[in-house]
């Protein structure tokens, strides 16, 4: 029986790498040292010919794994026929979408939504059923097998119609007159302020009775977690809502989403220049970095945000995101070393397979400083998503990470007056105990 495979988390595997690189960095401390910025702990290896041939030798070794392809398609759509014959719908359906991710041609991509179709109808998702019987003929699924179709479109259609009207969970939302004028996420019971004991943080500007809502963040970026495994084909990897039907990314298996919206977004803020690298980054690095992956995905939306010069402090806005801490001098500089030059791996990585720099050198070096800032934010300001379940018994799992830029402004205490819960991505911040006009709101990170 084959050994089963070690899996590293972040630090560990930064540990194991710190190790790996000691005796390079006991000879080069003394030059390294002499780096005061991301750009320029980046460019100690980048500026270095060796080094970035020895990294694009590496990358041109690489055996991408294939994105695409029909023949793993029909072969995963069989397996997914097998547990469907045996009743183990969630599974099947589950093969059906890495099926429908592999896709490559119409047809192929017709008969995954097809099958899981029939998936979705015995779970009981009509609506979800209907949905992709929909997009199977869009591809334009086999007449010879179409009549099945029609009949489970029927069937569907009439269950859908006559269950009991189901009651969907919505997301608290601030309501228009409690709306905070200073505070886009914010109620209007809770305000900013500075000073020099707790830096920014929030304060009641009323009284707050327990239970009262005080904020409904959105995050400025989720990324889902990478150690999901087979429950990422059950969530929108943009939004991060829990979904049976997913859609596939048109040119990569790795990222699904909940409607073409979400795809069409995601398409054009990041994952353009992300889907190119992603069969690359892991067997670069030797496993997949939720906080590099994480960084990347920042550093792209920055490229493409439009500017935004309003006063209100915003949630979805990069400004409020550069103002949080990164407590960047925390690491050793041993393993600061150690993230410079894997990050700098990254870069050749980017260049090689994105070509979004071009002769713009000056961005470069920008896009430098960003994307090595953005690991040390992560590290510190990055929020575990945690999704509620309900299979044979109820349970929870670790969904993504985000980064919210109002929630970071709450400090922390180990008796805390404030709690937070997670709907989809969405956070909803609720007083514990009664707070006083004027008195801190604190949460506890922990």
């Amino acid at each position: 029986m084959a050994a089963e495979k070690k899996v590293f988390t972040d630090s560990e595997f930064i540990e194991l790498q710190v190790q790996r690189y000691r005796p390079r960095y006991l000879k080069e401390e003394s030059e390294f040292k002499k780096c005061t910025t991301n750009a320029e702990r980046m460019n100690f290896f980048l500026n270095n010919e060796e080094e970035v041939a020895h990294i694009k030798s590496k990358i041109q070794q690489i055996k991408p794994h294939v994105t695409k392809c029909d023949i793993r398609a029909s072969a995963l759509r069989k397996l997914g026929n097998v547990q469907f014959q045996n009743k183990n719908d969630k599974d099947a359906l589950k093969l059906y979408t890495q099926s429908l991710s592999f896709a490559k041609s119409d047809e192929e991509v017709s008969f995954a939504y097809g099958n899981r179709s029939a998936a979705l109808f015995y779970m009981g998702f009509y609506e979800e059923c209907l949905e992709d019987i929909d997009r199977a003929f869009k591809h334009g699924y086999s007449e010879s097998r179409s009549a099945k179709l029609f009949k489970r479109k029927e069937d569907a259609t009439k269950a859908y119609s006559s269950r009991k009207k189901v009651v969907k969970v919505k997301t608290y939302e601030i309501p228009q007159s409690e709306m905070n004028p200073s505070i886009q996420s914010a109620r209007n019971c809770i305000e900013i302020q500075t000073n020099e004991k707790y830096g920014r943080h929030i304060v009641a500007s009323r009284d707050i009775a327990i239970g009262e809502v005080l904020a409904v963040d959105k995050p400025y970026a989720v990324a889902l977690h990478t150690d999901i495994s087979s429950d990422r084909f059950l969530f929108c990897h943009e939004c991060l809502k829990h979904c049976y039907n997913v859609i596939p990314c048109l040119n990569c298996n790795e990222a699904l989403y909940c409607t073409e919206a979400c795809k069409a977004k995601a398409f054009q803020n990041y994952h353009k220049y992300e889907c190119l690298i992603l069969p690359y980054v892991g067997q670069l690095l030797g496993i997949k970095f939720d906080f590099w992956l994480f960084s990347l995905k920042i550093t792209l939306l920055v490229m493409t945000e439009e500017k935004n010069d309003e006063t209100m402090y915003r949630s979805d806005r990069y400004k409020e995101i550069s103002e949080l801490e990164d407590h960047s001098n925390a690491d050793s500089l041993e393993k600061t070393y150690v993230s410079a030059l894997l990050s700098a791996n990254i870069f050749v990585l980017i260049k090689e397979k994105i070509k979004i720099f071009k002769e713009f050198v000056v961005f470069e070096e920008k896009f430098k400083e960003l994307f090595f800032s953005h690991q040390q934010m992560f590290k510190v300001n990055a929020v575990t998503i945690i999704s509620s379940h309900e299979n044979d018994k109820f349970y929870t799992s670790v969904t993504g990470l985000a980064i919210y830029s109002f929630y970071s402004l709450f400090n922390h205490s180990c008796y805390p007056n404030t709690f937070w819960n997670t709907y989809e991505s969405t956070m909803v911040v609720r007083a514990s105990l009664p707070i006083k006009k004027g008195e801190q709101c604190f949460i506890s990170y922990g």
